[in-house]
């Protein structure tokens, strides 16, 4: 155990050097390409210094509840717009996190002190993008009593992050044509997660309900900033479909793992 936890650091401490070096050349993270004034979601978008709220208008409380972890270097505003529009359709509390200087990093376990807030919720489901994603596994899998679910958005566990034997459900989303991470990783990390399910437009057909899984979606076209509304994102290949159908599709494959599991 002792073994795990210090490669999980020193895997981290790895990352974060390489972050920071980015960190230094970029001098700035991406923020987002759109105004407050184009989110025509039917929610209220409450911001902190800690956390952007996102809560449907006029819709029975429900006791589950999504966190966002974000990329790297991305500002936290640039999920709104997706999340707004999720959150209004699932009817469910949305928080996204913000992180010391964009990097989830520096803060993994930062959901904790934020689920407190919301004793009424009984369910939360953990998501992130990127290096938020692989944040949000380690802290699912050092508190793996706290999330019933996490949603990968073209991210995937850490080494020594291992949630194969983790009781949750995982949704992995990814983008075809993305280039910032590596598709050839995610296919070597499917051993850290629980047995893998691909799902298709054609094939929608999940595992029992009675053993943990991760079911897989590729969206094609997309690229890895059309996960949040900003970019072009350095390094990464030109979309070939459009921002609104690619929400669109995130949307639906996340509403319908939420009700596969009884969370809305």
């Amino acid at each position: 155990m002792k073994n795990n936890k210090f490669r999980r650091r020193l895997y981290r401490q790895t990352i974060l050097i390489l972050i920071l070096s980015i960190f230094i050349f970029a001098g700035c993270s991406y923020r987002p390409t759109f105004s407050p004034a184009d989110i025509d979601a039917d929610v209220t978008i409450l911001e902190t210094r800690q956390a952007i709220e996102i809560a449907p208008i006029n819709a029975a409380s429900s006791n589950t509840g999504l966190l966002f972890y974000p990329g790297g270097l991305v500002d936290s505003r640039v999920y709104t717009e997706l999340l707004a529009d999720f959150t209004e359709t699932a009817k469910l509390i949305t928080v996204i996190l913000k992180m010391p200087a964009n990097l989830a990093i520096f803060d993994i376990d930062a959901g904790l002190s934020v689920i407190t807030d919301y004793p009424e919720i009984t369910d939360w489901i953990i998501a992130g993008h990127s290096l938020g994603g692989s944040m949000a596994a380690a802290t699912v899998s050092e508190n793996p009593d706290v999330y019933s679910g996490l949603i990968f958005m073209d991210s995937y566990p850490a080494d020594g992050d291992s949630l194969k034997t983790w009781p949750g459900n995982v949704l992995t989303l990814f983008s075809s044509i993305e280039k910032v991470n590596e598709p050839e990783r995610m296919q070597k990390t499917l051993d850290l997660i629980p047995p893998a399910t691909w799902l298709t437009d054609a094939s929608r057909l999940y595992p029992s309900a009675d053993s943990n899984y991760t079911v897989i979606h590729q969206i094609d076209g997309g690229s890895h900033s059309y996960f949040g509304t900003y970019g072009p994102q350095d390094g990464d290949y030109t979309p070939t479909v459009s921002r609104a159908d690619f929400h669109e599709e995130v949307i639906d494959y996340m509403l319908e793992f939420f009700t596969e599991n009884g969370w809305i």
